[in-house]
């Protein structure tokens, strides 16, 4: 992103002359002559420094620097004035709205270049810690999702021996009805996956996990994925589109990705909640010296503002749209699929990327290195 900076005035023969002053500077410059214009440009260009008159007609500096700060964006405020208003521009800066101000009329050019080159130097630090904050807030979410598992884990686990303790010996009974032994068999197989969930969610929060890998097709894994999420779909009415290629080996964990194909495929289903026809797409294939698999779906989109956010863990947009009675149902809107999917995808030197837009659909990628 370029380094860009923004000017706020209301008198245009001080806007053309900072104009001319940054004419041979290698920053982006931006001006208004108004806070609502440039309100309009932080938006839009998202400039690091903001430098802005204090008394303005309408909206004064002051003003317009603490509503662009509402707008989340990380910024680098300065305020340049020929008023000796001291109290409230200390008070500014004690709040962080304001960095540092500039009186005017300045004497040198070079001085108000100066103090802008020494805000983008402020910006990356500022950038940089901002960035280390995150980091820390996300170690303390996968620390606490660690705590979480391990204490759950263990009980889930009898719970589970239990349920299929019984309904083994249920199934032993050779006079039992048809029906009722198939439900029972469905009760074994969602038995498994809680099981499988624990232990996804306990791999997930160690990230020491070890994880066995061997040559395998991803094309197979893939398709097997499809199979433990066709019925659903199918009572869903969803279609579904493939397209499947050969040759498509890579060293994989058979059992992680098929979980990330799941998760994709999963996902993509439920954003086609309330379209009509809901269809979903999945291929394979091979790419330059990778393998992939793509899965695209005609839903709702993803707005642009939370593309960054996706794959961070518990960040979903999901809650109480997920369809009842469907397998997903009972974990929608944990905000962990997307998750797992990428440290999935970082554990074999893969990635994934999204293709999205809102109203108009999605297309997640997962490629790796093939074999």
């Amino acid at each position: 992103m370029p380094q860009t900076v923004l000017f706020v005035d209301d008198n245009p023969v001080i806007l053309k002359t900072i104009e001319l002053a940054f004419a041979g500077e290698e920053y982006s410059v931006l001006l208004a002559g108004s806070g609502e214009e440039a309100l309009r440009l932080v938006k839009k260009d998202s400039p690091q420094v903001i430098v802005s008159d204090l008394r303005m007609t309408g909206m004064n500096g002051l003003e317009f620097l603490h509503r662009a700060r509402q707008k989340n964006h990380l910024f680098v405020g300065m305020i340049f004035t020929a008023y000796l208003d001291i109290d409230s521009i200390m008070k500014a800066v004690s709040e962080e709205a304001v960095w540092r101000y500039i009186t005017k009329p300045w004497q040198d050019s070079r001085e108000l270049v100066m103090a802008v080159r020494n805000a983008f130097q402020y910006h990356e630090a500022m950038a940089a810690r901002h960035q280390a904050q995150e980091q820390l807030q996300r170690a303390e979410r996968l620390t606490a999702l660690g705590q979480l598992v391990a204490g759950i884990a263990h009980q889930f686990n009898n719970i589970d021996a239990g349920i299929l303790g019984y309904v083994q010996m249920a199934l032993l009974h050779k006079e039992l009805p048809t029906e009722v032994r198939e439900q029972l068999e469905q009760v074994k197989v969602f038995t498994k996956r809680g099981t499988e969930i624990v232990r996804e969610l306990t791999t997930f929060s160690d990230q020491s996990a070890k994880w066995g890998f061997s040559n395998g097709s991803l094309t197979d894994t893939v398709i097997e994925a499809l199979s433990f999420c066709r019925k659903e779909m199918d009572i869903a009415g969803i279609k579904i589109e493939t397209e499947f290629a050969e040759n498509c080996n890579a060293s994989i964990n058979f059992g992680l990705i098929k979980q990330l194909a799941m998760n994709l495929i999963r996902n993509a289903a439920h954003a086609t909640l309330g379209k009509e026809p809901r269809t979903v797409r999945i291929e394979t294939g091979r790419q330059d010296e990778n393998v992939f698999v793509r899965v695209t779906d005609n839903g709702c989109g993803i707005p642009p503002k939370y593309l960054t956010k996706i794959f961070d863990p518990f960040f979903t947009t999901k809650g109480a749209q997920a369809e009842q009675g469907s397998a997903q149902s009972a974990v929608s809107g944990v905000g962990l699929g997307l998750s797992l999917s990428q440290t999935v995808a970082q554990a074999h030197r893969g990635e994934i990327t999204v293709q999205s837009a809102p109203e108009k659909g999605s297309c997640f990628t997962f490629s790796l290195p093939m074999a």
